[in-house]
């Protein structure tokens, strides 16, 4: 909600906070962002995150109570963009038709299943 209400009005693209590690003493966090747009975008929203990062920490401490607040660190996460490559090659191979692979990792329907 934080992120909604303080970067996402601001940014050209969608912006959704991926992933969120902290410190065993909870004084740092890596927080990991991905945005839906160009490159520009990405660094449009970082700058954006940088500079709004007293604010948010504020808004941190006051809506969760910790000993301390965490120290915020921003990364762009590339993980979707990478996973969407991958799926662009898939399709250009023809192998975007796979199966969907059921619980034991196989292919549902596959012939060890029986």
């Amino acid at each position: 909600m934080l992120c909604e209400r303080e970067i996402a009005p601001y940014v050209k693209g969608l912006v959704t906070i991926t992933k969120i590690k902290t410190s065993p003493d909870l004084r740092h966090a890596q927080v990991y962002f991905s945005v839906l747009g160009d490159h520009d975008t990405h660094d449009e929203a970082l700058k954006l995150l940088l500079k709004q990062r007293p604010h948010l920490q504020k808004q941190l401490a006051a809506n969760v109570q910790l000993k301390y607040t965490p120290v915020l660190k921003f990364h762009v996460d590339q993980n979707p963009e990478q996973a969407d490559h991958v799926l662009s090659l898939l399709s250009e191979l023809g192998l975007d038709d796979i199966p969907d692979a059921g619980p034991d990792g196989l292919p549902d329907g596959d012939p060890l299943d029986e």
